[in-house]
């Protein structure tokens, strides 16, 4: 409980200090917004609407009251209205885009462990042999690609050269999904409507691919590690010795390999969420990245703002789901003082 309790304190540090620097680089980044809106001629009653306009946006006050109302309204769950888009609250553009982010993360995680799993267990058991070296080459290569680069030749590839899959958008202009969760696919296989689940699945398919690939080469490398570390310990060696199926010897070398791999899961759901701010803007995918990008250039401060402090809350609440899980997962943690991986 005091782990819990003490990583929550630092949780509550971080995001602090997140709304302290996105809430002041927005503010000295070149760029008015309401100058974007209204232009920058000088007909005096322009200027009037241009004032009036900042006045209610409270953009005309000092910037350290600007600071402590965005906080206030963060603390109440309030992270304001969008500038540029009708004053459209960010809360319901967030809840647009966020289970498409979420569901779009879960299928590249997923489809890094089928890739991840197989080939270090095969690599572990093989030690020293040509599927080694093999799945060391694989691993080396997922996260030297860099993802965006990745991204343009799966396109190539798979959407202009060979058209297997989508290059963006979320399903079918003619398929219609009804809306539950808010997560697409969740919502086609709710309700039954599995041309919709497939259409969506196929326009995940090549950003999932993309962002996988990177968190594969990582997990290959860790649980290879951790494997070949069990591996020539003497309790597996009794094992075998009990007769026990391989199988189940690999079972029990995994059981022992996860608290490391677990701990390197929860991180990589961080960098899968910030990760998405690219993919998602190569393939037009209208989650949390692409909205941020477009609230970027729009110099939309309160969404910038709103997407940031969500995207960083929950990179950081990965990050203590790993540290427990790490606590579970391995007792020698408990006994060094409660930290865990990341403290």
């Amino acid at each position: 409980m005091n782990f819990i309790l003490h990583r929550v304190g630092q949780t509550l540090v971080v995001l602090f200090g997140v709304t302290v620097i996105i809430f002041f680089v927005l503010r000295i980044m070149p760029g008015d917004p309401v100058a974007l809106m209204f232009g920058d001629g000088d007909d005096m009653d322009l200027g009037a609407s241009r004032a009036a306009y900042e006045a209610y946006l409270g953009l005309d006050q000092p910037l350290h009251i600007q600071y402590l109302k965005f906080l206030g309204q963060i603390v109440q769950g309030d992270f304001g209205n969008s500038i540029v888009r009708g004053g459209e609250p960010v809360l319901a553009m967030v809840a647009r885009a966020l289970p498409l982010t979420i569901e779009l993360s879960i299928y590249a995680l997923l489809i890094a462990l089928v890739i991840a799993l197989p080939v270090a267990i095969m690599s572990a058991l093989k030690q020293n042999t040509i599927w080694d070296r093999g799945g060391t080459a694989f691993a080396l290569i997922g996260v030297s690609l860099p993802s965006f680069w990745q991204g343009i030749m799966l396109v190539m590839f798979f959407s202009v050269w060979i058209p297997i899959f989508p290059v963006s958008g979320v399903m079918d202009a003619r398929i219609s999904i009804t809306r539950i969760t808010g997560a697409p696919f969740t919502d086609a296989v709710l309700t039954g409507n599995w041309e919709g689940a497939w259409s969506v699945l196929r326009h995940m398919t090549l950003p999932a691919l993309t962002l996988g690939t990177g968190i594969c080469g990582q997990l290959v490398r860790v649980l290879r590690s951790s494997l070949l570390e069990v591996k020539h310990q003497d309790f597996i060696d009794a094992f075998r010795a009990r007769g026990l199926s391989e199988p189940a010897v690999v079972g029990h070398m995994l059981h022992n390999a996860m608290p490391t791999t677990a701990v390197i899961i929860g991180l990589r759901i961080g960098a899968l969420l910030s990760g998405t701010i690219v993919i998602e803007t190569i393939f037009s995918y209208p989650g949390m990245g692409f909205l941020l990008i477009q609230a970027i250039n729009a110099r939309d401060f309160p969404v910038v703002q709103g997407v940031v402090v969500l995207l960083t809350a929950m990179v950081i609440a990965a990050n203590l789901v790993a540290d427990i899980m790490h606590g579970i997962l391995d007792p020698r943690v408990k006994l060094s003082g409660g930290k865990g991986s990341g403290s």
